[in-house]
């Protein structure tokens, strides 16, 4: 029997096990093959809400998803891959273990690049759950003191691209849950300005709401020092705040300094178009962790956009590098952005210039479709089987 092998149970890990487990069917080598999922906890994250004011249906538990389908989870933490032989180290609990794969994908994600500066251990993010988490109860907290000291209610938000906008238009609606007081919000970003990235129209939108959003901005600087009062910027500027969120930089699963190959600046591997690791036989990248095409001169973001789909594409070929078939080129033409901007506002942009298609309420209904529908697994495992075919997706 095979054994295949899926680092990280996210949107890209976890699509990568449903596709093979539809591909060792369609090839009738479903007893043969040994699919293992290894993830840090039980929960698929589903990380583009986690600037939400609840967090109660943002994880997904997996072992309902993989357990009926005959998919093992294996919760640790991977802390080697030794390529030679084949082999990766997992901490589970107190526990050192070794695993033999005869296929690895490597589907590990990405993380928040922590910022070097001094009192960077108190800087909050939006990343993972449990920053999302602590965030709200070091909300709860000022709130329950009522708010007590200078800048106590000034939040400081660093990073103006989709997650910084998301989570600065999100904050009154967190501090809602535990207060009627309005906060003080500030927004930095290193750009002289906001949202470069979208169309002109689109950006026009994104100020006429942060500017009746009563939201500061401040461009072209960056957080320097932070300390339990303060923070201060480049331009010499120091705001008195208690909370400073950053949403800027991310970077692929440090777990790629295990593997050789070609890294961009955000440590991304560059895989070819069946998501296959060159130099490697027997290894796959995918996600956020993957430098990847999904259409001509045009890599992937890091967004669950792409790892999602990825996913379908490299587990379907990990199957058949194992047992032979046809190999499917990734192809995904279309790219869609969709940014929440408060309550009963949203905008969907189209293309690589981000072109504005629909915003206000709108906007808001699709954010929340792709957010609670789109992106989120069935709760039956044979309906995800079958939604696992690599197909170009159109949107």
């Amino acid at each position: 029997m095979k054994h295949l092998v899926i680092i990280g149970g996210g949107f890209s890990g976890f699509w990568s096990a449903m596709s093979a487990v539809r591909q060792s069917r369609e090839l009738g080598k479903a007893n043969d093959l040994k699919i293992t999922v290894i993830n840090k906890d039980n929960y698929l994250t589903n990380r583009p809400r986690l600037y939400e004011a609840h967090l109660d249906t943002v994880r997904i538990d997996l072992q309902p998803l993989l357990k009926p389908l005959g998919v093992d989870l294996v919760t640790g933490l991977v802390t080697g891959i030794q390529p030679k032989e084949q082999t990766i180290a997992v901490k589970k609990d107190a526990e050192d273990l070794t695993m033999h794969y005869d296929y690895l994908i490597v589907a590990a994600g990405s993380r928040l690049k922590q910022p070097e500066i001094p009192g960077n251990h108190l800087i909050h993010n939006v990343d993972q759950f449990e920053g999302a988490d602590n965030l709200h109860k070091h909300i709860a907290q000022l709130a329950a003191g009522s708010f007590t000291g200078e800048g106590a209610k000034t939040v400081v938000v660093v990073g103006g691209g989709l997650t910084g906008l998301e989570t600065v238009t999100g904050l009154q609606e967190i501090a809602d849950k535990y207060t009627s007081d309005k906060l003080r919000i500030i927004l930095i970003d290193r750009q002289p300005e906001l949202a470069i990235g979208y169309s002109n129209e689109a950006r026009e939108y994104i100020n006429e709401v942060l500017m009746s959003s009563n939201i500061e901005l401040r461009p072209g600087t960056l957080p320097v020092k932070v300390d339990e009062d303060y923070a201060y910027l480049s331009n010499g500027e120091k705001i008195a705040t208690k909370t400073v969120i950053w949403t800027a930089g991310f970077e692929a699963s440090p777990l790629n300094k295990f593997l050789d190959g070609n890294k961009d600046n955000m440590n991304r591997l560059e895989v070819d178009e069946h998501f296959k690791l060159p130099g490697y036989g027997n290894i796959s990248v995918t996600g956020d962790a993957a430098l990847s095409k999904p259409s001509d001169g045009v890599y992937a973001t890091m967004s669950c956009q792409y790892s999602l789909f990825q996913g379908k594409w490299s587990g379907h070929n990990a199957v058949v590098d194992i047992f032979g078939g046809e190999k499917l080129p990734y192809k995904q033409s279309t790219y869609v952005t969709c940014v929440d901007l408060g309550p009963q506002r949203a905008m969907f942009t189209r293309g690589w210039d981000r072109q504005l298609e629909v915003k206000e309420d709108a906007g808001k209904k699709i954010k929340m479709e792709i957010n609670t529908v789109w992106v989120v697994p069935s709760p039956d495992p044979e309906a995800n089987v079958a939604a696992a075919a690599p197909v170009d997706p159109a949107f």
